[in-house]
């Protein structure tokens, strides 16, 4: 397999593993207990997916701005783990970018693709630090922690909520947030493996190298991070069965 070819099989898995971890925003929605304060984000999400799958890379980039909006101005959700998925996807669709100009083999000096790359970076860095703030405060918080704790943001006389069951809608983000306790280190470790794809073509060997290792220690089932790893010690690339590629365990264990 060509290098080139391997570097776009490593970055359709990661973008696989990306939109697995934000599929809960639209699949969710269904659900009469969900916050009706971030329901027009998880739609969006929807219409998301379908920009990103026809290459609609400036759309993409508007309806995830559209979506951090909606969670930055709700109260409780400001700093919550769906800002870091967000942000992740953002970095995604400008990895798409530049490694889409990358197979016409255009030179990564070229100033749209520094810009690319660029915007990558720091969209990435910004999700590594919500997801690393984030489990810091709410990692290890117990179900009665959690629910003291975000209580306050989920007021009977909050208008958007005047027609819910509060107690319902409070349960559910306590169960959602259990979840994330669960998932934000493979969300982490998603993040991390796209940074030491981007410190590659960085040209900055010990970095990515660095970032592939973190990212397998937080998940050691992230088969991207560990080709890329292979890959960049010049070893050989282990070899997994077509599903177990594309379709990884969603949990960690």
């Amino acid at each position: 397999m060509q290098s080139g070819t391997k570097k776009v099989l490593a970055l359709v898995l990661t973008i696989t593993a990306s939109i697995f971890i934000g599929s809960y925003f639209y699949y969710g929605a269904i659900n009469k207990a969900e916050d009706p304060r971030i329901l027009p984000a998880k739609e969006l999400f929807q219409k998301y997916d379908k920009e990103l799958e026809s290459d609609e890379y400036v759309q993409a980039l508007s309806l995830l701005d559209q979506m951090l909006a909606i969670y930055q101005k709700t109260p409780g959700y400001a700093d919550s783990y769906e800002i870091g998925v967000l942000l992740n996807n953002k970095a995604t669709v400008y990895l798409v970018e530049l490694e889409t100009e990358v197979l016409t083999k255009q030179d990564i000096k070229k100033p749209s693709m520094q810009k690319s790359l660029a915007a990558a970076a720091d969209y990435t860095r910004q999700a590594i630090a919500i997801y690393e703030a984030w489990m810091m405060e709410m990692g290890s918080l117990s179900e009665e922690e959690i629910k003291a704790k975000i209580r306050p943001f989920f007021n009977e006389d909050d208008p958007a909520l005047s027609e819910m069951n509060v107690d319902t809608v409070l349960k559910k983000r306590v169960n959602l947030i259990l979840d994330a306790q669960i998932e934000t280190p493979r969300r982490l470790s998603v993040s991390l493996t796209n940074l030491g794809m981007i410190n590659r073509y960085e040209g900055n060997l010990e970095a990515a190298k660095k970032n592939y290792e973190a990212a397998i220690e937080l998940w050691d089932r992230n088969y991207t991070a560990m080709d890329n790893l292979a890959i960049l010690m010049n070893q050989p690339v282990q070899k997994r069965s077509l599903i177990s590629r594309l379709f990884p365990p969603e949990r960690t264990d």
